[in-house]
């Protein structure tokens, strides 16, 4: 667990939990999170994959003399605060639910000692990031989101992949990221990232699948092509890397893993 030399402050993803001020915060802005919900999160934070029962959380909240209805109460302060986290319980990031018994603080995996901000279970997640272009040049910006939202909707019909919505994408990860550190905020283990830029009449692009885990490339190509004709039909340059790039995911996604290449040049 990351507290950066403050123990009152605890970093996990892109969230901050405050331990004076009981305050929950994602890159910066305070969640709104109830008093128990917040204990909740306390309690499992202070044992990373070790399991709190039910019995345990109605012991450390309300206690034997407080008589409430605990089942309703405890379900209600778990579903808000996987609503702070954005955490699914059919796919959880950061709390697992252990059917019958009680929860669990799953981001944490432990490696020589020390903790590192990865989640344990997104081996077939991925985000596709928005392309690096030009800021200045409005159509290109276009042409880029147009390229990438085709590539999320291509790669969301592969079976057993979990992908990120583009709204998704740039709504929870901040611009500039590098790679690596993009897909450990957004919880995906895969990254796909791309950088396109116009010399003269001209159109390069650089696209690469990279591992979030270890930041290591896994698959790049590079295409270069005449800016009217992609501009004309983007979703042509869309389909070729996709050409390319979906066998690999199928791949990683059935266990017969991949073949590392080298960036390639398409003419």
């Amino acid at each position: 667990m990351n507290s950066q030399g403050n123990p009152s402050r605890l970093r996990f993803g892109c969230f901050e939990l405050n331990l004076q001020t009981g305050e929950l915060r994602k890159q910066g802005i305070k969640v709104k999170l109830g008093q128990h919900a917040f204990k909740i999160l306390l309690l499992l934070v202070e044992q990373p994959g070790g399991l709190r029962t039910r019995e345990e959380l109605r012991q450390r909240l309300w206690g034997a003399n407080t008589f409430v209805n605990f089942e309703q109460s405890l379900n209600k302060a778990i579903h808000q605060l996987r609503q702070a986290l954005r955490d699914p319980a059919s796919n959880p990031h950061y709390i697992e639910t252990v059917v019958g018994r009680g929860y669990r603080f799953i981001y944490f995996e432990q490696e020589s000692g020390k903790f590192i901000r990865m989640p344990r279970r997104r081996l077939h997640s991925i985000a596709v990031l928005p392309f690096t272009t030009d800021p200045a040049n409005r159509e290109m910006e276009l042409l880029s989101k147009g390229i990438v939202e085709r590539l999320i909707d291509t790669i969301s019909r592969i079976p057993g992949i979990r992908i990120l919505a583009y709204s998704t994408v740039q709504h929870d990860c901040e611009k500039n990221l590098d790679p690596r550190t993009a897909g450990q905020n957004l919880l995906v283990r895969l990254v796909v990232a791309g950088e396109m830029t116009r010399p003269n009449d001209h159109l390069l692009l650089h696209v690469e699948l990279i591992d979030a885990y270890d930041g290591t490339q896994l698959w790049g190509i590079r295409f270069k092509e005449t800016y009217a004709d992609v501009f004309a039909d983007p979703e042509r340059l869309t389909d070729r890397i996709c050409d390319q790039l979906l066998p690999i995911l199928a791949g990683i996604v059935s266990g017969r893993g991949w073949q590392r290449q080298r960036p390639g040049n398409v003419a």
